[in-house]
């Protein structure tokens, strides 16, 4: 979602830009040039870079998420504290071939964007056979 809400933020920008350059005859072609520039590295990179900075792992007793490019948010989800598991497809995400795994907790809902489904199957059906194994107290 967040790749719609930045490109309409970007052509709303290079519209601006358009129109600061028409009223002053000194910014006519490099303001929007450099709006247009701006926008393209943001549509085209961005998302790139997001995908090649997220990082997660399932360990014996917590699930660890890391992303970010500037700032890196690292996330330890125990798996004592996970009350169910979604596998989610959407329109949008099933025309990639791709899933997104949901980890829902009492804090709230942790995701992994961007899985084949067969992995995210997994994924879950290794989380829930954790949860099943009795405590050991």
């Amino acid at each position: 979602m967040w790749f719609w809400e930045e490109t309409a933020i970007g052509l709303v920008v290079v519209a601006v830009a358009f129109g600061l350059a028409m009223g002053f005859d000194v910014l006519m072609p490099w303001l929007p040039l450099l709006a247009v520039v701006t926008e393209l590295a943001s549509v085209l990179l961005i998302p790139r870079m997001r995908h090649a900075r997220w990082r997660w792992e399932l360990g014996e007793e917590e699930l660890e998420l890391r992303h970010g490019i500037w700032k890196v948010t690292w996330t330890v989800v125990p798996l004592t504290r996970i009350q169910h598991v979604a596998v989610q497809r959407t329109g949008w995400t099933r025309t990639f071939g791709l899933v997104v795994l949901r980890v829902h907790t009492a804090a709230g809902a942790t995701t992994i964007p961007g899985l084949q489904p067969t992995q995210a199957d997994d994924v879950r059906d290794r989380i829930l056979a954790r949860l099943r194994t009795p405590d050991d107290l």
